[in-house]
């Protein structure tokens, strides 16, 4: 394995939050392999850190069983490409971030030149096999060389099959950013310091903008009726585009549209219905008292009730194994549960102050920051040995 600081490695992330924290770990690596040749799958933020992207993930992003079947021939013809500039281009290391569906096929294919190429293999932020398929945790321990995880609860998991794995601490300790003052903020958007806020967070994935920001829009109808002086604020993503939110909000007014801003939303207000993802840590992670909903195709909803095995979808009740906040799924995700939910939240101030107690508990699982350098130290392990 050669150990030159002109290394040639491959990264891929499938998704805008695996772009993100795949810049991280880029960025960390160019202080210490400053003449490293980088290229694989990614979205603006690791083009910009230096990667040659031979996709963009905002081309990557299906999300469900029904989802990725209906895109299946072109992940098929995406993965022959990548495993094709990989043959040819024998980077010594690859750094897969995420993804699992992606990056689990790219290895197994892989096994089959391992007489003639094998190259180090750093998996950062493991698929939750503990939460649908045990079995993925034993293969991955074969096929990795290394596993980062972000949770705590993962590393007995995966050392059960043999793997090397440590915790990195979560990435949002590092890419929260500088957050402005409640006033500043809201002032920008065009509201007042002492306004309640309701935070609405319908995904950051094209199907999940159409089915669930419908459902958000009744449920701030419903919630007016109840509290007719709170605001709200819906956080839009940059890598959907933004006619597809006008389409669905249509003539909907008194609606304040963010683009990119999710942190300062959810630093600043008073409650947030956040869709079910990484969005309910980032929540945690602020102290904003919230619940969480999901809906999906109902193909993929029937295979997923089947084979789901933990008590919770919410990744900030699993990592205290208790429901800190609400979850509603599928046919549970209407406006009349989801607004009955959150009026306590914005009402109630022994509710409010349970839930942020509640959330200070996940809040002490995320580690400590630096996990970008922590994964950037493991990979320059992996090349000098």
């Amino acid at each position: 394995m050669s150990t030159s600081p002109n290394s040639t490695i491959y990264i891929s992330a499938g998704e805008a939050s695996g772009d993100l924290h795949g810049a991280g770990v880029v960025e960390a690596l160019k202080e210490s392999l400053p003449n490293a040749k980088l290229f694989g799958l990614g979205g603006d933020k690791m083009q910009d850190a230096g990667v040659e992207l031979l996709y963009h993930s905002k081309k990557l992003a299906f999300m469900g069983f029904a989802e990725v079947v209906r895109h299946l021939p072109y992940i098929m013809a995406v993965r022959r490409k990548v495993l094709s500039e990989i043959l040819t281009r024998k980077p010594e290391l690859l750094i897969l971030i995420d993804y699992p569906g992606f990056h689990f096929s790219l290895m197994r294919k892989l096994v089959r030149y391992r007489d003639s190429y094998r190259p180090k293999i750093l998996y950062y932020i493991a698929p939750q096999v503990w939460a649908w398929k045990a079995g993925r945790a034993k293969e991955l321990a074969e096929f990795a060389d290394r596993i980062a995880v972000i949770f705590p609860f993962e590393v007995p998991v995966f050392e059960s099959y043999g793997a090397n794995v440590t915790f990195v601490g979560h990435p949002l300790l590092d890419e929260a950013g500088e957050i402005p003052p409640r006033g500043e903020y809201l002032n920008s958007i065009g509201l007042n310091a002492d306004d309640r806020v309701v935070g609405l967070f319908p995904g950051s994935r094209k199907q999940e903008i159409r089915r669930h920001l419908p459902v958000l829009l009744e449920t701030v109808a419903k919630l007016r009726k109840f509290q007719a002086n709170v605001q709200f604020v819906l956080s839009e993503v940059p890598q959907v585009p933004v006619e597809l939110y006008d389409r669905i909000l249509g003539e909907t007014v008194g609606i304040k549209r963010v683009r990119g801003q999710s942190h300062s939303v959810l630093a600043h207000a008073n409650a947030s219905i956040v869709k079910s993802g990484s969005s309910t840590v980032e929540a945690a992670y602020f102290g904003n008292p919230f619940i969480v909903y999901y809906k999906t195709a109902a193909l993929s909803y029937a295979i997923g009730k089947r084979i789901i095995k933990v008590k919770h979808i919410a990744m900030a009740n699993l990592l205290v194994n208790e429901e800190i906040v609400p979850e509603y799924i599928q046919h549970e995700a209407n406006p009349d549960t989801l607004c009955a939910a959150l009026l306590p939240l914005l009402t109630i101030p022994a509710e409010i102050k349970k839930a942020r107690e509640g959330l200070k508990k996940v809040r002490a699982q995320l580690g400590e920051p630096g996990a970008g350098g922590r994964v950037a130290e493991m990979a320059a392990e992996l090349l000098r040995n």
